[in-house]
């Protein structure tokens, strides 16, 4: 409990030891310095007023419940509940260094919980116990712990003005580094931002510095408060004696083609012995000692690690003068080798499953979208969550399990994905294209820090749904493909995945004709169709749809990856031309040996037929009466004459409102075909129905008039061009002469 002075109604009280210490222990700079047991005067078990040590400056409460006495280990603390809340004096330092020290002890409770803020600043938390730092109210820049809050903490805030440069610390170790904008707010809320979005924990200290402590100044704080406290701090690194300008990092995927590298300066002539060590699998492979090195030496080990799965570790150990145990100044673990895939689009390209477990050789790096420049590090992949972090997307976890799997080949995905978003937005800014507010550069930017530029020949787009029919996609894509091709050196295959009706529709069947069209413009382009996944939901897609793409797709990546047939392989069947007369019509397909259509099946108390996949003449309800598929080629009659056709209704069947989800058409492993629309029926020429009439007997050919105007394959030679009649003894087919 407080002593009884300090507890009297509307009284001050100063408690010399605390002034004591600041002159004798702290730094210098101090502008704010209050804790719950100094200065504070009490009214019917609410806290008033809180008077800073330093400064004569005095918080003062706010209307609202809570600002009771509770306590943080044995020290007295004030309890904030979303209600009440300090307004202290505008003394936060502007345009200038500082560090900040909140000793503080989160209640589980999220919301944004500002420990101290102001109008433009805050140190809040953006997720459940996750202290963020905000200047200027630029919610594009900020500094995001990489932990969360866990029992009593001391969290600590350093700006640098000049750099820009923001740090969190909890309890001792950083978990943060980011660049921020200069902070012009000298407002200083106690609980709250903007007088409102409140506080729910407890706050023991608060210390404001005017200056960014130096490493021995920060220890002096931190050994204070966390002894007061009985706070535990986390173990001080050992002073870095080697500076490493170029090291491998934990859960790296390196690349087999290259040497892995070692490389640093060393720091201090107190060095007995430098270290160097790569290990396979726990097992050492290459070793390297260095005996007394001066400073200003340069140590350096390399190794080359062939793409398999193997895990390595870098090591690198030194030992000082008469010390009788050595510092471990790197330990890089579980890198691998192997390829880097990027992956590009909207929702459906980072839409998750948290059922699917990630192979420990699936990686990524980064935070997906990430919009912080210290968001750097290698990480598992994962599909537990719809972007964000390491989530890459289910489809995505999928194709690098399978590589890993199948394949041996551990992968590095890097994803610029994120939900509702038009093509546009993935453009790059054309004034900074490694603008971290924009997709296309938060994602250049992992790339780049990765080291993958020329690493990437793979790259996999599925996006559109946001987009409609009024679009130029293909002048948009052509856009985005040449900045792909300019940042990316090596891209060799770009896979498009062709969208299906649902989400954002309707107005999506001239965009899905014009993905269809990709491939015939670009020779580094692969469209896969979604059209028959399995799972949709009229959006997204179930673990299963997501992973029956995944597989597609890794299939389409080995089988081009490992050359095992000529040219570029693709899966999907795609329109090659649509052929016939009057009402009867071939539609012949490429890469459709043996295709299918899918089961009748019933929705909405309808049954929906192979019919409903078809129209004719840009009229969805034109269906044909028939539907037959041999091999590759689908054959429709139609009850009228037919110029034109379409393969899968713009968005829903013929009530207009029920999401197109079938019949399909299929190839026999159930890879779906790419979609078109308003596809003409081209002439068929003479010479193609020769050929497939060489068997049968030509007894007349007539005009559409019926009159007989030729006898016999060999009166062909004399006809102008123009549509005609041919009988055989067994049956009657239109045809058009073409000269």
């Amino acid at each position: 409990m407080l002593p009884s002075m300090c507890l009297h109604r509307l009284l001050f009280v100063l408690c010399t030891s605390a002034l004591s210490l600041s002159a004798q222990t702290l730094p210098p700079g101090l502008r704010l310095w209050i804790r719950a047991d100094t200065l504070t005067t009490v009214v019917s078990g609410s806290v008033k007023t809180w008077g800073s040590i330093v400064g004569g400056h005095v918080a003062s409460a706010q209307t609202g419940t809570g600002l009771t006495l509770d306590k943080i280990g044995s020290r007295p603390a004030i309890v904030f509940t979303n209600s009440a809340f300090f307004t202290a004096p505008a003394v936060f330092p502007v345009r200038s260094d500082y560090t900040m020290y909140v000793v503080f002890s989160w209640n589980g409770v999220h919301a944004a919980n500002n420990m101290v803020s102001g109008n433009s600043r805050a140190l809040y938390t953006s997720a459940p116990g996750i202290p963020t730092v905000l200047h200027n109210a630029d919610f594009g820049r900020l500094s995001v712990s990489s932990q969360a809050l866990s029992g009593p903490t001391v969290v600590r805030v350093r700006h640098s003005n000049v750099s820009g440069r923001t740090s969190i610390a909890l309890n001792g170790q950083q978990t943060s580094d980011d660049i921020l904008p200069q902070n012009v707010d000298s407002t200083i809320f106690i609980g709250a931002y903007q007088s409102g979005w409140g506080l729910n924990g407890t706050i023991g200290e608060i210390l404001i510095f005017d200056r960014a402590l130096a490493p021995d100044q920060q220890i002096t704080v931190e050994r204070y408060l966390h002894d007061r406290y009985g706070i535990e701090r986390a173990k001080e690194p050992p002073t870095p004696v080697i500076n490493f300008t170029r090291a491998p990092s934990s859960y790296e995927v390196v690349d087999p083609s290259k040497t892995t590298v070692i490389k640093g300066q060393v720091l201090s002539d107190s060095i007995e012995r430098v270290t160097l060590e790569f290990l396979r699998n726990g097992r050492s492979v290459v070793r390297k000692a260095i005996d007394r090195p001066s400073k200003g030496d340069t140590v350096f080990l390399e190794q080359q690690i062939a793409a398999g799965l193997d895990a390595w570790s870098a090591v690198v150990t030194t030992r000082r003068l008469g010390a009788a145990e050595s510092d471990t100044m790197l330990h890089a673990q579980s890198i691998a080798a192997g390829i880097v895939f990027a992956v590009q689009g909207q929702s459906n390209s980072i839409f998750g499953d948290a059922s699917l477990t990630p192979s420990i050789w699936s990686r990524t790096f980064g935070g997906n979208f990430s919009q912080r420049s210290s968001d750097t590090l290698y990480a598992i992949s994962s599909a537990s969550g719809n972007g964000g972090g390491s989530n890459v997307g289910a489809w995505a976890l999928h194709l690098q399990n399978s590589m890993a799997d199948q394949m041996s080949l551990p992968s590095l995905c890097i994803s610029g994905g994120l939900g509702g978003t038009r093509i546009e937005q993935h453009l790059p800014d054309p004034n900074n294209r490694l603008n971290l507010n924009t997709i296309y550069g938060s994602w250049l930017y992992r790339v780049i820090k990765s080291g993958s530029r020329e690493r990437i020949t793979w790259m996999f787009w599925y996006q559109g749904e946001s987009n409609n029919s009024n679009d130029d996609y293909l002048a948009l894509f052509g856009r985005l493909r040449q900045a792909w091709k300019e940042d990316l050196p090596n891209l060799a295959h770009i896979v498009v995945v062709q969208i299906r009706p649902g989400c954002a529709g309707p107005g999506h069947a001239k965009l899905r004709d014009e993905m269809r069209r990709l491939e015939s413009l670009y020779p580094d382009v692969i469209v896969h169709a979604a059209s028959g996944l399995p799972g949709h939901d009229g959006c997204h897609y179930n673990g299963f749809g997501y992973a029956t793409l995944g597989e597609q797709l890794f299939d389409v990546f080995r089988r081009n990856e490992l050359a095992l047939q000529p040219g570029i392989y693709r899966a999907a069947p795609t329109l090659e031309k649509v052929t016939g007369t009057g009402e009867t019509v071939e539609v012949h397909f490429l890469r459709g040996t043996d295709l299918i259509m899918t089961s009748d099946f019933i929705s909405g108390s309808i049954v929906r037929r192979a019919s409903d996949a078809w129209f004719a003449n840009n009229r969805p309800s034109l269906h044909p009466t028939s539907v037959s598929v041999t091999g590759n080629i689908v054959q429709l009659r139609f009850p009228e004459p037919v110029k034109s056709v379409s393969y899968v209704p713009d968005y829903a069947y013929d009530d207009g409102t029920t999401i197109y989800q079938g019949p399909w058409l299929t190839t026999r492993d159930g890879i779906g075909a790419i979609t078109f629309h308003n596809a003409d029926v081209l002439p068929v020429s003479v010479h193609e129905e020769d050929r497939q009439w060489a068997d049968e007997s030509v007894s007349e050919i007539l005009d559409m008039t019926g009159r007989r105007v030729g006898i016999g394959r060999e009166d062909f030679r004399l006809l102008p061009s123009g549509p005609y009649i041919i009988r055989s003894a067994t049956s009657s087919r239109p045809i058009v002469l073409v000269r």
